[in-house]
């Protein structure tokens, strides 16, 4: 990934924007599936404190497929409800115009969202970096290791990030409060010392400790414990190239473990 592309170079980090983005789709294969919901918030900081909120963004979409009854299940979208909506190309204009000036982008496993958009709007969000990311299902985890499941309406439940707010869970707009919510909650009460946005998007992108394989014949075993019992084989998946790019916490995780980060690959 080219990361020097780099949205903050011209930002004054004293006040920024955050657009707060989530989807609604008809499936959860960001590589085929498709939006049938939108919204985004765009909001102004100065340091972490929020100065105002800029504008908002909220509407269906209609996709070019139908939308799978397994997929209204979640969030309650049906066909009946977007034949009147517009396509995604006949938003180009508005998203384009919304994300404008804007330095951070945040979603709730923002990877997930990003990849649609930028199969939907490739123009738009292609210049959208690394540097530019702030993951809140990321922080999270780096927040909070210890709790037992980082999904938002969790999370939701477990902070009460639904103070003051109103809508359905799953539905585009209201996950983008939820989202903006947790963001701000972790911001004020969790991350002493830090005084700047880029701060905490560091922070989330940084990586996180993997504590079981997630894929291979070690699939569901303590990382710890292989590395100890077939070095080989973690020596082997060092080697390879792929694992940095598609495992990156796993990779840092094994480097560390292994102690193979104090050495040449």
């Amino acid at each position: 990934m080219d990361d020097g592309f780099d949205l903050f170079a011209a930002a004054d980090e004293a006040e920024l924007s955050i657009v707060f983005l989530d989807t609604e789709t008809t499936g959860s294969d960001p590589e085929k599936d498709h939006i049938c919901e939108l919204a985004m918030i765009r909001t102004s900081y100065s340091g972490l404190s929020r100065v105002s909120e800029t504008d908002r963004l909220s509407t269906l979409i209609r996709p070019p497929i139908p939308i799978p009854p397994e997929a209204s299940a979640v969030h309650h979208i049906t066909d009946r409800m977007v034949e009147d909506a517009p396509a995604a190309s006949e938003l180009a204009g508005r998203v384009s115009e919304f994300v404008e000036g804007t330095e951070l982008i945040c979603a709730h496993n923002l990877p997930f969202d990003l990849t649609l958009l930028r199969r939907t709007y490739p123009e738009i969000f292609e210049p959208f970096r690394e540097p530019t990311w702030l993951d809140s299902l990321r922080l999270s985890r780096h927040v909070w290791p210890a709790i037992p499941s980082h999904a938002l309406q969790a999370l939701r439940y477990r902070f009460e990030l639904d103070r003051g707010l109103s809508g359905d869970a799953h539905r585009a707009s209201f996950d983008t409060e939820l989202t903006r919510a947790l963001v701000e909650r972790i911001a004020s009460e969790e991350l002493e010392g830090m005084t700047s946005w880029r701060e905490v998007a560091e922070l989330a992108r940084s990586p996180l400790e993997v504590q079981v394989f997630y894929f291979g014949k070690y699939r569901g075993n303590l990382v710890e414990d292989i590395v100890v019992r077939d070095a080989d084989y973690v020596r082997w998946l060092l080697s390879q190239d792929w694992l940095p790019r598609e495992y990156p916490d796993l990779y840092h995780t094994l480097l560390r473990k292994s102690g193979a980060g104090n050495s040449n690959r």
